[in-house]
């Protein structure tokens, strides 16, 4: 356990170290665009925002509080990204802060998420929905989740949207808790500030990513995480941490 507590922090701190920058750094790259290499950064990017979706199965639920950060990191640009790869771009990620609320009546929580740095910002927010809960007595049995999100982006070189949809599953025992899940993720990418040639020339990419991870709790309402995730077919690692009321 005292191994996954470290590894959590490390791979945040990875998340800004990789080829000297990690957040807005790899991305200004993209200002060598040519057309036809929109839609494979697109999904790059889309895969980043869309693992921080989850790191549990389970709802905040009412009157829940949640905050945290939490950091994907993409091992290599796909095959196809040739922005990045041509630019020798190895691992890049991307860091979100997040809040999340339950909601009344409805059972749902509400989230916030977003980061803003160097020029790039991410800002959104989404629902999700409890389908299974474990109790008191019920201990064992998974809680299951449903969410949906939306995030607008902005950057010097390019703007656009990215929606979406995941499942995920937890075991909520003592001190240990995996989770799992799946999520699919579409983007859309619009050129601005490269030249007047290229300028408003958009991309729209899908793609899917599973999850696997641990989140430990090693002090009462505090928790870190980390999983390993494929995004959209290439291996990446999520980690983060919070406080949960």
């Amino acid at each position: 356990m005292k191994r996954f507590i470290k590894f959590a922090p490390a791979v945040l701190i990875s998340g800004f170290m990789f080829n000297g920058v990690a957040m807005a750094g790899p991305f200004s790259n993209f200002k060598t665009v040519q057309d036809g290499y929109i839609k494979p950064f697109a999904k790059d990017f889309g895969g980043l925002i869309g693992g921080s979706d989850f790191s549990s199965g389970r709802a905040v639920g009412f009157p829940g509080f949640d905050v945290g950060f939490s950091a994907v990191v993409q091992t290599k640009p796909s095959d196809s990204n040739r922005i990045l790869r041509n630019a020798r771009v190895n691992a890049f990620g991307l860091p979100l802060l997040q809040a999340s609320v339950g909601l009344p009546v409805v059972g749902a929580d509400i989230a916030l998420r977003g980061m803003s740095y160097a020029s790039l910002s991410v800002i959104g927010g989404g629902l999700r929905y409890p389908l299974l809960k474990s109790g008191t007595l019920t201990k064992f049995i998974p809680d299951v989740a449903v969410s949906a999100f939306y995030d607008a982006i902005n950057y010097t070189y390019f703007k656009g949207s990215h929606m979406s949809f995941d499942v995920s599953a937890s075991l909520d025992i003592p001190v240990i808790k995996p989770f799992a899940g799946i999520g699919y993720d579409r983007t859309k990418i619009e050129v601005t500030g490269v030249s007047a040639a290229l300028n408003g020339t958009s991309a729209t990419a899908t793609g899917s990513r599973c999850t696997v991870g641990l989140k430990v709790t090693p002090f009462p309402l505090t928790y870190v995480f980390g999983a390993y995730s494929i995004l959209h077919g290439v291996a990446g690692y999520q980690a983060g941490l919070g406080v949960k009321f």
